[in-house]
C-alpha cells in the first residue's frame, strides 16, 4: 500500500495513518496548487501560523450507490448464511466509510452472528469498540482475529490502538512493535511505535525515532510527518508539503487529516493543550472518516479536556 492505512479496506483491514477508500475515484475537483504564504499562514506578523481551514469532503456518491446495490442484494437475492455475511460485512465497510458507524456496527453483527468465523467482521468490531472508549469488547474481539488467523495484516495494530487509549503503554508498544518489525519501510509504524514508546521510556523513545525515520521511507508523505515529528521539518513546512503533493481537493484533506492529527500529537506532548485541540478539531473538520487519525480525534480530544479540567482544578 502507498500509505500506512488503517480505515477499513476492501479486504478490511483497519488502515494506518490513513485509509484507502473502496472507490478512490476524485472529487473531481481541478489539482490543488501549493498556496502562497500569505494565503495559507495569514499575511499577519504573529509568530503564531494561522490555520488553513479545508472544506470537508462530501459523501461520495459511488458509495452510496453501492449501498444501495448491496441492500437491494441482500433483500432481493437468495443468499446462504455465508453470502448473506459477507454482503453485510462489505455494507458495513460502505457504511463506515460514510461516517454511518452505528449502522456499520449493527451489520457487523449481523454478519457474525451468521458466521461466527468471519475473522473480519472480528477485526472490525474491535476497531468499532475501540473507537467508541469500549476496551474489553475490542481487545476480545482482536483476540478473536489473532486466534482465527495470526497472520492478519492489521490486527496487531489496531489492538495497539485500543491498547494505547486504554493507557496500557507497554501492551501497545509491544503490538505496535510487532506491526513495526513487519515492515520498517513504513512510516506510520515508527509513529505509533514512538508514541507508546514515549509513554514508557521518553528518553529511549527519543533515541529510537532518530534511529529509525531516515530508514522508513516507503512512503513520501509519511516521511514528510515523521520529519515534522523529529523536529526536521515545521508545521508550516509540512501543511505546505500536503499542498504540493496532493493532485485534487479528496487528496488534499486526506493529508490535511493526517497532518493535523500529529501536529496535534505534538503540541499536546508540549503541553500546548489548546493548540493541541484545534488541530484534533481540524482533523475531525475534513470528513475522512475511515483514517484512523480521523477515527481516534475524539479520544485525544477527550484526554486533553481531562487534563485542561485538571490543570484548572
Amino acid at each position: 500500500m502507498n500509505r500506512f492505512m488503517f480505515g477499513i479496506v476492501m479486504s478490511i483491514g483497519l488502515v494506518t495513518g490513513c485509509s484507502s477508500l473502496p472507490s478512490e475515484t476524485g472529487s473531481g475537483e481541478p489539482g490543488v496548487t501549493q498556496p502562497r504564504d500569505q494565503q495559507l499562514l495569514g499575511a499577519t506578523e504573529s509568530t503564531e501560523p494561522q490555520l488553513f481551514l479545508v472544506e470537508p469532503l462530501p459523501a461520495d456518491p459511488n458509495l452510496e450507490i453501492e449501498l444501495l446495490q448491496l441492500t437491494e442484494i441482500l433483500f432481493s437475492s437468495d443468499l446462504d448464511d455465508e453470502q448473506k455475511a459477507q454482503v453485510l460485512q462489505r455494507r458495513s465497510v460502505v457504511y463506515d466509510f460514510l461516517g454511518l458507524k452505528t449502522l456499520a456496527l449493527v451489520d457487523v453483527n449481523q454478519a457474525l452472528e451468521l458466521k461466527p468465523d468471519l475473522v473480519e467482521g472480528y477485526h472490525s468490531l474491535g476497531i468499532y469498540y475501540a473507537e467508541r472508549g469500549e476496551y474489553a469488547g475490542a481487545f476480545e474481539a482482536f483476540d478473536s482475529v489473532i486466534e482465527l488467523k495470526p497472520n492478519h495484516d492489521y490486527v496487531y495494530l489496531n489492538r495497539g490502538l485500543a491498547a494505547y487509549y486504554n493507557g496500557q503503554y507497554s501492551l501497545a508498544m509491544s503490538d505496535f512493535a510487532d506491526h513495526y518489525f513487519q515492515d520498517t519501510s513504513d512510516p506510520f509504524r515508527v509513529m505509533w511505535y514512538y508514541f507508546a514508546a514515549k509513554e514508557v521510556d521518553s528518553g529511549r523513545a527519543e533515541e529510537q525515532i532518530r534511529e529509525q525515520w531516515q530508514d522508513a521511507d516507503g512512503d513520501s508523505w509519511g516521511q514528510a510527518i515523521l520529519a515534522f515529528l523529529v523536529g526536521e521539518k515545521s508545521s508550516e513546512d509540512l501543511i505546505h508539503t500536503a499542498f504540493a503533493g496532493s493532485e485534487d481537493q479528496q487528496q488534499l484533506n486526506y493529508r490535511l487529516c493526517e497532518a493535523y492529527f500529529y501536529m496535534g500529537k505534538v503540541a499536546a506532548m508540549n503541553s500546548q493543550n489548546y493548540a493541541a485541540l484545534n488541530y484534533f478539531k481540524l482533523t475531525l473538520s475534513t470528513n475522512v472518516y475511515a483514517y484512523l487519525e480521523h477515527r481516534y480525534a475524539r479520544s485525544e480530544i477527550l484526554r486533553l479536556r481531562e487534563a485542561i479540567r485538571a490543570e484548572e482544578g
